[in-house]
């Protein structure tokens, strides 16, 4: 099966194509899903974030700038960000211990995989970042942790929390550049 061309998609959804952006839906969603339920842990709230996230898609195809990042990557960004907000102000803020490792028990290879399959060199580029620069990166940026819940659940300075957080990415961004 050939890999879909998500760029193409787009510019055909900007273009009001309802067709094209069907074939977006069926393409991406299951994936989309994933990252919002990953993020909220309520299936009801992933749906509704699911569908703001495609709203957005349609009104906003023409935005999306392939010398930024891959469609996915832009769409999943999408996602991310709709899921932390709707997380920020519901009764699900509080995440417990549980929840942790249960997030933590899927590597952070394999739910980027699932999103962004062709990233053979973040894994390299995962692995040789420093165990709590690649746990924090881990817990925020892929199922939406603020600063403050992956301090207390680290149990280290919120301010150590937000430096991991910026040389792992930096070291990532280093190491991902052509």
């Amino acid at each position: 099966m050939a890999t879909p061309n998500f760029s193409k998609e787009l510019h055909l959804i900007a273009l009001g194509d309802r067709v094209a952006f069907k074939r977006f839906y069926a393409q991406t969603s299951s994936k989309l899903f994933s990252v919002c339920l990953a993020i909220l842990r309520d299936r009801e709230l992933a749906e509704d974030v699911l569908q703001d996230t495609y709203v957005k898609v349609w009104h906003s195809a023409s935005q999306y700038r392939e010398d930024q990042g891959s469609v996915m990557s832009w769409v999943t960004s999408m996602a991310r960000y709709r899921a932390i907000d709707v997380l920020r102000v519901t009764d699900n803020q509080a995440i417990s211990v549980a929840d942790i490792e249960q997030l933590m028990s899927q590597s952070t290879v394999d739910v980027i995989n699932d999103v962004e399959p062709d990233t053979p060199r973040l894994d390299t580029c995962l692995g040789e970042l420093k165990d709590s620069q690649r746990q924090s990166i881990h817990l925020a940026y892929l199922f939406g942790l603020t600063h403050q819940e992956i301090s207390q659940h680290l149990g280290e300075a919120l301010g150590s929390i937000k430096t991991w957080i910026r040389r792992g990415l930096d070291s990532l961004k280093r190491c991902l550049q052509p």
